[in-house]
């Protein structure tokens, strides 16, 4: 069905979510240059989840864009099996890291919950269960792609929705939950122009980009369903970037906050928040 569908209509969609992408690479890179000589002294475990993070990112900008420049120029007007039907190694590729980026942004998340909700194990659960949802759906929709290597198969999958939804909820429970305990209230500061607010305006704010992203990904799979416009490729090329992203802001985050610390030289009291390094 989808090979009968236009070029331009097909992957119109993906196109604007990789230039988006990109721009969002682009941030990504500056951010990860600001977080390696600015911390420095952060543990060794999170530097190199950091890291992989960013190395993930970087392999799914290069394969998108290989995906795209292939399909949109290469295989413009050839309507072969292997540029209509087949599944391309670049795109398994972008999709696998996608998820993979997602799974271990939302376990650095995981992470945090713990710290600064004073070791809640029900929400810290909940945020790993939800994480390990979308993470397993996401390897079982990489698995019927390529076991039947048809490019189709990734956007009628029933897996694809269930692995978005469930990025969805897990990045629901970390912002609702980090929002929770950062709010003014529980911290015992005032909530005008504090260091808590401004830290929790960063989670909360990456948290319902990377909710937003994952949601539109559930919705449009059902549209698509009925146009065959494949429209989904639009969030698709942005969602792991955005898990990237949010990781790197919440942590570069950490240096205005320190810096004006140093600057005013007044301790900050607040239970937890010194080790979320």
């Amino acid at each position: 069905m989808s090979s009968a569908i236009p070029t331009d209509l097909r992957w119109g969609g993906g196109l604007i979510g990789l230039t988006v992408g990109l721009a969002l690479y682009g941030v990504s890179a500056c951010q990860y240059l600001l977080y390696v000589p600015t911390f420095r002294n952060d543990k060794r475990l999170l530097k190199s989840v950091v890291f992989f993070v960013f190395a993930l990112d970087t392999l799914n900008t290069i394969t998108l864009t290989s995906f795209y420049c292939r399909s949109l120029i290469f295989c413009r007007w050839n309507t072969s099996y292997t540029c209509t039907l087949e599944m391309p190694w670049d795109l398994s590729s972008a999709l696998g890291t996608s998820f993979t980026t997602a799974f271990f942004v939302q376990c650095f998340y995981a992470h945090r919950v713990w710290i600064i909700g004073n070791r809640n194990k029900f929400l810290t659960g909940a945020v790993l269960i939800a994480a390990l949802v979308q993470f397993g759906f996401g390897v079982a929709l990489l698995g019927a792609v390529c076991h039947s290597e048809l490019i189709n198969t990734l956007f009628v999958s029933p897996f694809s929705p269930v692995n978005a939804l469930g990025s969805a909820i897990c990045d629901a429970i970390i912002t609702t939950s980090i929002y929770f305990y950062l709010r003014s209230s529980r911290a015992g500061l005032l909530w005008k122009d504090n260091y808590i607010q401004k830290l929790n305006f960063v989670f909360v704010r990456m948290g319902v980009l990377t909710c937003l992203g994952a949601l539109a990904m559930t919705i449009l799979y059902y549209y698509d369903q009925k146009s065959g416009s494949n429209l989904t490729t639009a969030p698709g090329a942005i969602l792991g970037k955005t898990y990237a992203n949010s990781m790197l802001a919440v942590l570069n985050a950490r240096k205005g906050i320190r810096d004006r610390q140093q600057a005013q030289a007044l301790p900050l009291e607040v239970p937890t928040l010194p080790s979320i390094h």
